[in-house]
């Protein structure tokens, strides 16, 4: 978001139940295999924008991983992220000059219609258009709930939101919103 003073809510969800875990986490994984397959063929193929990555992969992009261009558009952004990040670092730590960039797993970036941020909540949509709610949990919520009744009624705008999987079954939650 370039030009637009931003910032970062942060929340976290309740334990999710293991039927939701076990929605959720092939969601994490796919989308790990997608960026990393994309930083792949940044590094391949010398691209210099995001642009050019897009058309490039796109038609492949959906036959192997997911259709909406919502995604493949996240997906993308997150790779490029994650070069240059790679790249600034590689700079300065010697062991890293060699070795290409690697997202890690149990971790995402979505944009608005992947991810619809409410009061109490969060959808994610999934590969197959199935919505599943992740609920904040109550102290965190009632922390920022000036916020995220903003970002619910549209007076503030959503930016991508990160959800970062942790292992004991719930989600830290970071939401970039305008101010």
């Amino acid at each position: 978001m370039s030009g637009v003073e931003s910032k970062i809510v942060k929340l976290a969800s309740v334990t999710l139940t293991r039927d939701k875990q076990d929605k959720i986490e092939p969601e994490f994984q796919r989308y790990a295999s997608a960026t990393n397959y994309v930083i792949n063929v940044i590094l391949k193929e010398h691209f210099s924008s995001g642009s050019k990555t897009l058309e490039y992969i796109r038609e492949e992009f959906s036959k192997r991983f997911d259709k909406r261009e919502h995604y493949l558009r996240d997906v993308v952004k997150t790779a490029w992220v994650e070069v240059s990040r790679h790249r600034r670092l590689a700079e300065m730590v010697r062991s890293m000059r060699n070795k290409p960039p690697v997202f890690r797993e149990w971790r995402v970036v979505f944009s608005r219609p992947i991810v619809n941020v409410q009061e109490k909540g969060l959808n994610l949509e999934t590969r197959d258009r199935e919505r599943i709610s992740i609920p904040f949990d109550k102290p965190s919520r009632n922390r920022v709930a000036n916020q995220l009744r903003e970002l619910a009624t549209g007076q503030k705008k959503q930016g991508r939101v990160r959800l970062t999987w942790n292992k004991e079954g719930y989600m830290n939650i970071d939401i970039r919103m305008d101010i």
